[in-house]
C-alpha cells in the first residue's frame, strides 16, 4: 500500500508511518509546525487551513504513488476550556483545522483519487465521552464522523472514520494525572490504550478497508479498552 499520512509529526502519527514502512508500504507524512525526519519517510509542510497548501501535497502524493494511494487524516488541535469561558477565537480555531480542515483534505483527495481509501481519525469525544473542557473539539470530532458519513453518498471512495478513546501519547502524558485519573474513571475507561496496539489495529482496519475499497460504504469505527483489552467496535 501506497500512504499519505496528514498531520503525522505526532508521535501516534510517526509510530502508524514507521510500521507501514517496516510492512513494506510507502508513506508520505505532513507537519505543520514541527518538521520529522524519519527514514524513507518523506515529509512535507501542509497547513489544512488553506486549500492550495492541500491541493500542492496531494499533487506531490498523486505524482509519488501515480494517484494509487490511502489517505489518512489525523492533522488535529484542541483548546480546552470550559464552556462559560471558551472563546470565539478558540471554537473557530479549533473547527476551521478539525473539522473544516479534514473536510478540505476529503475533498480535494476524491477530486483526484475517486478509487482510493480515506481513513479519517475522530475520537469518542464525537461520541459519549465529551467533557464541559472540550465542546470545540468533541464537535469537530463529531462533525468528522457526520461528515464521513455524508461523504459517503456523494463521492466514489470509501471511507473509514476511527475513533480511539484515551491513548497514552505524548499529549496525554502533559496532562495533570489526577485530572486524567477522574475522566477515565467518569467515562469508564481502565487503562490508557498503547500507541502499539492503536497502530496495529490500525493498520489490520485500514488493510481490510483497502481490500474492499470497492464497497463505497463509509464505517465508523470505535477503538476502546474494555476489561482492560482493546475493544473495537463498528459502530
Amino acid at each position: 500500500m501506497n500512504v499519505l499520512i496528514i498531520g503525522g509529526s505526532t508521535d501516534i502519527g510517526i509510530s502508524l508511518a514507521k510500521k507501514l514502512v517496516d510492512t513494506s508500504n510507502e508513506v508520505i507524512i505532513t507537519y505543520n509546525k514541527h518538521k520529522v525526519d524519519i527514514p524513507y519517510i518523506d515529509s512535507y509542510k501542509c497547513d489544512i487551513r488553506y486549500e492550495d497548501e492541500i491541493d500542492k501535497i496531494i499533487r506531490i502524493a498523486n505524482e509519488r504513488f501515480n494517484n494509487d494511494y490511502i489517505l489518512i487524516n489525523m492533522a488535529s488541535i484542541s483548546m480546552d476550556n470550559s464552556i462559560l469561558n471558551k472563546t470565539k477565537n478558540e471554537m473557530m480555531s479549533v473547527l476551521e483545522v478539525n473539522l473544516v480542515g479534514t473536510f478540505l483534505c476529503n475533498q480535494i483527495y476524491s477530486r483526484y483519487n475517486s478509487l482510493g481509501l480515506i481513513v479519517n481519525i475522530s475520537s469518542t469525544d464525537g461520541v459519549d465521552t465529551y467533557s464541559e473542557y472540550n465542546i470545540d473539539y468533541a464537535l469537530s470530532k463529531n462533525g468528522i464522523i457526520k461528515m464521513s458519513e455524508i461523504l459517503s453518498h456523494y463521492i466514489d471512495n470509501k471511507i473509514l472514520c476511527i475513533c480511539p478513546n484515551w491513548i497514552l501519547s505524548d499529549s496525554t502524558k502533559s496532562i495533570n494525572k489526577e485530572y486524567l485519573n477522574s475522566e477515565l474513571l467518569r467515562i469508564g475507561q481502565s487503562r490508557l490504550i498503547l500507541i502499539d496496539e492503536l497502530v496495529d489495529s490500525m493498520i489490520s482496519l485500514i488493510r481490510e478497508g483497502y481490500d474492499e475499497r470497492d464497497n463505497k460504504n463509509s464505517e465508523i469505527i470505535r477503538i476502546d479498552i474494555k476489561d482492560d483489552k482493546l475493544w473495537i467496535e463498528r459502530m
